[in-house]
């Protein structure tokens, strides 16, 4: 998930859900008049922050900040998108929070970052230490996906058990929740976040070819594979795929073109401080 350039040719299923989820439910976000102060957590290459969020900012706004564990997204961002009042920072959300951006920001967003945490509640509280008093936080994030279930299903191969030992440690938290939106809901209200609305909406996304599923699944593999284990990996992915009859054949004719789709659940998460 380091390499920055292949995120940004490919994040195109993100792109489309961060502008589907601010198109729809952006009218719950309580927009504070005057120079604002925002943050956009997880913002990898910074690519949704600038193309995606910046469209529904004001432009009364005083400063946005993107943010993300990797130092190589965090270059990226700042080559490519950085000027007088958009910077990015590394920052773990999951870490330590700086004392100086504690009550900094007015409002708070997260678009496919949370999943990848395991101390939900660590984050959360952060990101509500991060919010000015009124301030509002926008979270989007993955609940159950087919992803999971296949790097789960390579990790109990002798091939790959060894490189995906800590597979758990990369499946959403919700991925096996019956009922992710009470589990939010109850842990937004317990931190202190007050008008907390959550939904777990059902969601598809189609890719047209198999090479587009690999450099998806390339972009944001979280295991550290040696280089000259990437092929094969993708091809045993590709081959978890034909058993869970993700991979549809037009006309079954498997020589002829293909669709993989996939179907998941997006969680959206909002509160106010």
């Amino acid at each position: 998930m380091n390499n920055a350039e292949l995120y940004h040719r490919s994040n195109i299923l993100q792109k489309r859900d961060a502008l589907q989820c601010l198109e729809e439910y952006g009218k719950r976000i309580k927009w504070k008049n005057g120079r604002t102060k925002i943050i956009d957590i997880g913002c990898g290459d910074g690519s949704v922050t600038m193309s995606i969020l910046r469209k529904f900012i004001p432009n009364s706004y005083e400063r946005l900040v993107g943010c993300d564990i990797s130092e190589n997204m965090i270059q990226f961002a700042n080559e490519h998108h950085a000027s007088d009042h958009t910077s990015f920072m590394v920052l773990d959300i999951e870490g330590d929070l700086p004392n100086e951006l504690r009550g900094n920001f007015d409002h708070a967003f997260s678009f496919y970052a949370l999943h990848w945490i395991k101390h939900q509640e660590v984050a959360f509280t952060n990101i509500y230490d991060l919010l000015s008093e009124g301030g509002d936080c926008f979270l989007v994030f993955l609940g159950h996906i087919p992803v999971f279930d296949i790097y789960r299903a390579l990790s109990r191969s002798t091939r790959w058990n060894f490189w995906l030992k800590d597979v758990d440690r990369f499946v959403s938290p919700y991925h096996d929740c019956q009922d992710p939106e009470k589990e939010v809901k109850r842990m937004m209200t317990s931190i202190g976040f007050t008008s907390v609305e959550v939904e777990c909406l059902k969601k598809s996304f189609v890719y047209s070819s198999l090479d587009a599923v690999k450099r998806a699944v390339t972009a944001i593999n979280p295991f550290k594979l040696p280089k000259d284990l990437e092929e094969d990996f993708l091809l045993d992915y590709i081959n978890v795929l034909r058993d869970m009859h993700v991979i549809d054949h037009a006309n079954n004719n498997i020589d002829g073109p293909i669709k993989v789709e996939f179907n998941y659940n997006l969680i959206i998460a909002y509160g106010r401080k």
